[in-house]
C-alpha cells in the first residue's frame, strides 16, 4: 500500500493487484538491466528460488543458479543506481549444532540449501555498497493459492481427515509470515544498511510438535499427526531475532500469539 511495486517471475505470471509483473530469467542480465531502469527501484527485495531443503539436496546445480547466480546478475545492473539490496537467506547457513543463533555466530551450512544460500549472501556482502541481508526462520501462514505452503499442506489434511507424518529430528524458531513483511517494510523505510539480520518467532518446535500444537489450538484431531521416521540426529537452527528488535522494532512473537493472530487474519472462522 506505501510502495509502487513491481514483481519478476520467471516461467509463471504472478497477478497482484497494484502490482506491475514482469518476466526475469535470472541469469538474464540484459532484460534485468531494463527492468532495473524501467523501475528505477529505491528496494530491491531478491526472493527468488525455494527453501526446500529437498530440492536443493536432489539438484544443487539449480539451487546454486538461482540463489547465487541470480543475486549477482540483479545486483550488478541494480548497484548502478544504488538501492538498497535486500537478499531473503535462511537458518541452513547454521551447521544447526547449538541453536539460538546471532548474526556473528559462524555459518558454517551443512546442507545444500544452505551452501548455496551461503553464496549468495557472500556475493551480496562482497558487491553492494547499500545491502541487507535477512535469514529468516522457516514461515508459517497461508500461501498464495496456487503452492500450498506448510501451513497449507497441514490444516488442509487435518481437515480431511488425512494422517500426516512430519519431521521431528530439527528444531526452528517458526514466525509468521506477515511479520517478515512487516520487517521487510521497516527495512526498506530504514537507514540500517550493510549488515545481516535474524528473524523467527520466539518458540523452538520441530515441524511436528508444530503440528501438534496447530492441531490442539484450531481444533484438530491431534492423534492424525505422527512422527516421521529416520534421522536420528537432532538439529537445532533456531534464530535470534535481537537484533530486528533493536534496529527495526520487530515484536518476535510467542507460538500462541502467532496462533492468535492467524485465527484473526488468515483463516475465517464460521
Amino acid at each position: 500500500d506505501n510502495f509502487k511495486v513491481f514483481v519478476t517471475y520467471n516461467k509463471h505470471p504472478i497477478r497482484i493487484p497494484g502490482v506491475t509483473s514482469l518476466p526475469l530469467a535470472a541469469d538474464d542480465r540484459e532484460w534485468a538491466k531494463r527492468i532495473v531502469y524501467l523501475a528505477k527501484p529505491d528496494a530491491v527485495i531478491f526472493a527468488a528460488g525455494s527453501n526446500s531443503v529437498t530440492a536443493a539436496e536432489a539438484d544443487p546445480r539449480t539451487a546454486e543458479h538461482v540463489h547465487v547466480g541470480g543475486p549477482a546478475t540483479v545486483a550488478d545492473v541494480a548497484d548502478i543506481l544504488q538501492p538498497k539490496f535486500i537478499y531473503l537467506s535462511n537458518c541452513f547457513v547454521f551447521d544447526g549444532s547449538k541453536g539460538n543463533y546471532h548474526e556473528d555466530d559462524t555459518a558454517l551450512p551443512y546442507i545444500n540449501i544452505g551452501k548455496s544460500k551461503m553464496g549468495g549472501e557472500n556475493f551480496v556482502r562482497g558487491r553492494s555498497m547499500n545491502y541487507l541481508i535477512i535469514r529468516s526462520s522457516p514461515l508459517i501462514g497461508r500461501g498464495n493459492g496456487i503452492r500450498a505452503t506448510f501451513f497449507d499442506q497441514v490444516r488442509i489434511a487435518l481437515q480431511k481427515g488425512e494422517r500426516i507424518e512430519l519431521q521431528n529430528n530439527d528444531t526452528h524458531s517458526f514466525g509468521l509470515i506477515s511479520s517478515l513483511t512487516d520487517l521487510i517494510v521497516k527495512a526498506v523505510e530504514s537507514g540500517v544498511r550493510n549488515k545481516i539480520i535474524h528473524y523467527g518467532g520466539l518458540t523452538k518446535l520441530t515441524h511436528y510438535e508444530w503440528a501438534v500444537q496447530f492441531a490442539h489450538c484450531f481444533g484438530f484431531d491431534s492423534s492424525l499427526i505422527g512422527p516421521a521416521r529416520g534421522g536420528s540426529v537432532r538439529k537445532d537452527y533456531s534464530l535470534n531475532s535481537s537484533e530486528a528488535v533493536q534496529l527495526l522494532k520487530l515484536k518476535p512473537l510467542l507460538l500462541q500469539e502467532s496462533f492468535d493472530l492467524i485465527q484473526q487474519h488468515l483463516i475465517p472462522r464460521s
